[in-house]
């Protein structure tokens, strides 16, 4: 199972390095955003949701240094300005720097040291999100964020270890996409939410035992 989440992973960064050259690169081809805007905003308001819309937020992405992603400049973007609608909330971003081929070890994940540095520097943590995987945690661990109290949002691609983190609330909330495309008579959405559930889905420990 583990290989199997390896390669879907390895697969998943590299399409994601590929769409980043034609969106930066020779083409500069344009994307759609809207889809990762409406991403942005709805793990705001469920990650206020799940802090009763008040206390701290740390937010980990990857740093792809002078390289931008337009999806994740998105994402992160629609995140930060709907946050700041709540006023007993705030933000702290941290950008990690970490080179491909150790991305790729990672299977997209944050890096466990990062992971760990970032909760002992931040003090009072309401909440974590990763616009990264869950990292790759030993059973100790894992325990060892359970006992911090603080909750984990992760937006990123499905893996199958997410069900036992999210029963174990060790994770939170995967925000993850739809494995299959919206039926082509669909009716046409006309809200943020309704965007949103057309193409991804959140999953909680409720929802843990289901796959998406």
């Amino acid at each position: 199972m583990r290989t199997k989440d390896f390669i879907v992973a390895t697969l998943a960064i590299g399409a994601a390095v590929v769409g980043i050259y034609f969106v930066t690169g020779g083409r500069g081809q344009k994307i759609n955003l809207d889809t990762y805007d409406t991403v942005g905003v709805v793990t705001a308001e469920e990650t206020a949701k799940l802090l009763d819309n008040k206390g701290q937020v740390l937010v980990l992405t990857r740093d792809l240094g002078p390289v931008k992603d337009p999806s994740i400049e998105a994402q992160l973007e629609a995140f930060q300005q709907t946050l700041k609608k709540q006023r007993g909330m705030s933000v702290v971003v941290e950008k990690i720097k970490i080179p491909p081929m150790q991305m790729m070890a990672l299977g997209g994940g944050v890096p466990p040291d990062h992971f760990f540095k970032a909760l002992q520097a931040h003090a009072n943590l309401g909440a974590v999100v990763l616009f990264f995987g869950f990292p790759a945690l030993s059973d100790p661990e894992i325990e060892t964020v359970k006992k911090t109290g603080v909750k984990i949002v992760v937006v990123s691609s499905f893996r199958p270890a997410y069900q036992r983190l999210l029963e174990r609330q060790a994770m939170h909330l995967a925000i993850v996409p739809r494995p299959e495309a919206p039926p082509p008579d669909a009716p046409p959405a006309r809200t943020v939410r309704e965007r949103f559930d057309r193409e991804n889905l959140i999953l909680s420990s409720g929802s843990a035992s289901r796959s998406p």
